[in-house]
């Protein structure tokens, strides 16, 4: 279930560039949670699919996926049922009925490494009352035993009327055959809650929202930067919750609302801590009404559906195509990574990449990323695979949605375009700074050709910096580092959220402000629009 069903334009919008800079760190953590997740309505990010159409390298004709009313392409099962109408895979009409709801397995594909299922169902009821709908549980267990859990998520399809679903989990099938049970628990229907709350909304107040799921707000800080307001609050929950609630603040001024994208910082405790920036002036905040909303399980309907079903991974297996890449001095040097292998699955098609240059050199992101076959591009993107980060694999992703019998003639050839450079170098881009006083105090840098301006001060015993850059191409400051009598120190570890106001701030606890203070900018990002680069593949 998406978290946001329509983008406005006044929303702000996640720094996803900061993103990459921890994203190694935080990747086992938030596979973890997202396992526990799974549970609850999926808050996701929509996910446009891919599409390649050829005139060329033209298929037999073979019939089409059974149910031609169903519209797998608007949930990303383009490549399921390509691959399934390209007998890569298999496709059922198995039906299991429980408290008056028919659930129906309409088909399995499998590559290697993932087994994505399908599934389809009435909802029973009139899905504009709810703003979502889930699977508590799903389950596949294996004619050995195994057990695995299927994560995936329900859309609503108003052409067919039904709701639509892609699970996926674990492939052990292999080039196998095997025969499978999946157990569907639970199907749950959401909606929103939006509470009015009569308060100043300012830091230290404690709100009581009248509500079990969430029954009180603490507002920790708001703080205005660049006509922006920061709040971040604290909000009481239940420890499974981990937010899958979406619980957000959101302001109403007359017929005006102004929504802002929420972050769920680390905590430790089970409270969620949250913060949201929102486009608004310190005065335009105090003039706001407040409003908490959420989503809350509005039905329940009990039951377990269950599927048998036989899978033969031998088709799947023997279409998987791989070729070794080589790379270019040009690629190597414009990127930092080299090309590994290109292999075509079933259900994606895979770039595979070396690591990244070091943050000394610059860690090169492109936020564009595009295959071309033939005279077709579909979009994609970097991505990463692998138990664990001593095993993370880092790849160019896109969705396989046509299958070709015989891809080794088949064209291809990758685009990467608006690349964000990450950088740290602390052997140079040193700044003097004057001795720290409660005043504010201003300082600027020349670094890679843009100008970073600093402005510093004292809270009690703490120094504090802010960091911004009015430059073009300039995409920020993540966390500066300071030396100290020669010594370099970082400051507080303080978890920042995903949308950016355009200034870093950091905190220095208990540094010795008498001592010869230097700042670098420690780890920065800007766009590089001279690394763009396209390789012929094949």
């Amino acid at each position: 279930m998406s978290r946001y069903f329509e983008k406005e334009q006044h929303i702000p919008q996640p720094e996803y560039d900061a993103m990459w800079v921890n994203i190694e760190q935080e990747a086992t953590k938030r596979k973890a949670t997202l396992q526990q997740s799974q549970e609850a309505p999926m808050h996701r990010t929509k996910i446009v699919p891919a599409s390649i159409v050829f005139s060329c390298f033209l298929l037999i004709a073979i019939p089409v996926f059974a149910s031609v009313t169903i519209n797998w392409d608007r949930i990303g099962g383009r490549s399921v049922t390509n691959a399934i109408n390209n007998g890569i895979g298999q496709r059922y009409d198995l039906k299991a009925t429980n408290a008056g709801i028919t659930m129906n397995l309409n088909g399995v594909v499998t590559d290697g490494e993932k087994m994505k299922m399908l599934i389809s169902l009435d909802p029973g009821t009139d899905p504009s009352s709810y703003i979502g709908f889930a699977i508590e549980k799903t389950m596949v267990t294996s004619n050995s035993n195994n057990k695995e859990r299927a994560h995936g998520y329900l859309n609503y399809d108003p052409k067919s009327k039904k709701l639509l679903g892609i699970y996926e989990t674990v492939d052990t099938l292999k080039d196998r055959k095997k025969n499978y049970t999946l157990e569907a628990q639970n199907l749950i229907f959401y909606r929103n809650q939006d509470i009015p709350l009569k308060t100043n909304h300012q830091a230290g107040d404690t709100l009581v929202t009248g509500t079990k799921q969430y029954p009180n707000i603490y507002i920790e800080s708001v703080r205005q930067t660049n006509n922006k307001t920061v709040v971040r609050f604290r909000v009481a929950a239940a420890p499974s919750d981990l937010g899958r609630g979406n619980p957000h603040l959101v302001m109403k001024v007359g017929d005006k609302e102004i929504d802002a994208i929420p972050t769920i910082l680390p905590s430790d405790s089970p409270e969620l801590h949250i913060e949201q920036v929102f486009n608004m002036t310190a005065q335009d905040w105090r003039k706001a009404n407040l409003h908490f909303c959420y989503i809350e399980e509005a039905k329940r309907i009990e039951g377990t559906w269950k599927f048998e079903f036989e899978a033969d991974g031998k088709k799947a297996s023997e279409a998987i195509y791989s070729k070794k890449l080589h790379s270019s001095a040009e690629f190597r040097e414009n990127t930092g990574a080299t090309l590994d292998q290109l292999i075509i699955t079933p259900l994606d098609i895979e770039i595979l990449v070396t690591e990244r240059d070091s943050l000394k050199k610059g860690n090169v992101h492109y936020k564009t990323a595009q295959l071309v076959i033939g005279d077709k591009k579909i979009n994609g993107g970097w991505n990463l695979k692998g138990a664990g980060p001593e095993n993370y694999q880092h790849l160019y992703q896109f969705e396989s949605s046509e299958w070709y019998k015989d891809w080794s003639d088949v064209p291809m050839k990758l685009i990467l375009k608006d690349a964000v450079i990450q950088k740290r170098d602390t052997s140079k881009n040193w700044i003097t700074l004057h001795k720290p006083k409660e005043e504010k105090q201003f300082a600027e840098l020349n670094v890679d050709g843009y100008q970073i301006d600093f402005t510093y001060y004292t809270e009690g015993k703490d120094l504090i910096v802010e960091s911004k850059s009015v430059s073009p191409g300039f995409k920020g400051v993540n966390q500066t580092t300071m030396r100290i009598n020669d010594k370099e120190v970082v400051p507080e570890i303080i978890a920042k959220g995903m949308v950016s106001t355009g200034v870093n701030v950091d905190r220095y606890k208990d540094i010795e402000l008498d001592g010869k203070l230097e700042l670098n900018p420690g780890l920065y990002k800007y766009s590089d629009p001279g690394r763009n680069i396209e390789v012929v593949l094949k």
